[in-house]
């Protein structure tokens, strides 16, 4: 598969994604609002998540369009990669502390982030190459998706439980 056709079906992945995040919603029969915090920041993550794998996987094109080698346009789409991981996870931290919960991201999506930002700094400074982007841009659906399965999977909260 080339990378065209990976970074495209993400695009149609991360919209599915976001789009089944309304049967989430229509299950808890109750507005967003009014459900408690990690289950409101599991849902921002859900749909960020979903937001950055569209734009992380249409990024390529623009970039290559713009007139950037291949070479330099995994490298700098694998820089603002990181970038995002690093950004997400510390704004999700400092306002999960806000909230008084617990981060709601599981460990193994942690550190596929973790591993997929270290592959984004080997492709950097070992040869520009599509794989290891690819790989960051899996780790933004993983995301997205274990945050659908956990609001619909997961223990199920009354109203007002904080």
């Amino acid at each position: 598969m080339e990378a065209e056709s990976f970074l495209s079906s993400i695009v149609e992945v991360a919209i599915g994604i976001a789009g089944f995040s309304g049967i989430v919603a229509a299950i808890r029969q109750r507005d967003v609002s009014s459900w408690p915090h990690a289950q409101r920041i599991m849902f921002q993550i859900l749909f960020f998540a979903s937001a950055a794998a569209i734009v992380f996987s249409l990024l390529p094109a623009v970039l290559l369009e713009a007139g950037f080698t291949g070479q330099r346009v995994w490298s700098i789409c694998g820089v603002l990669l990181v970038g995002w991981f690093v950004f997400a996870t510390a704004f999700r931290v400092a306002q999960s502390r806000a909230a008084a919960v617990d981060l709601p991201i599981p460990r193994p999506m942690l550190a596929f982030a973790v591993v997929a930002s270290l592959l984004q700094i080997y492709n950097l400074f070992g040869g520009g190459s599509a794989w290891p982007y690819m790989i960051g841009v899996l780790a933004l659906i993983a995301n997205g998706f274990s945050m659908f399965l956990l609001l619909l999977l997961g223990p199920g909260t009354d109203v007002g439980e904080e």
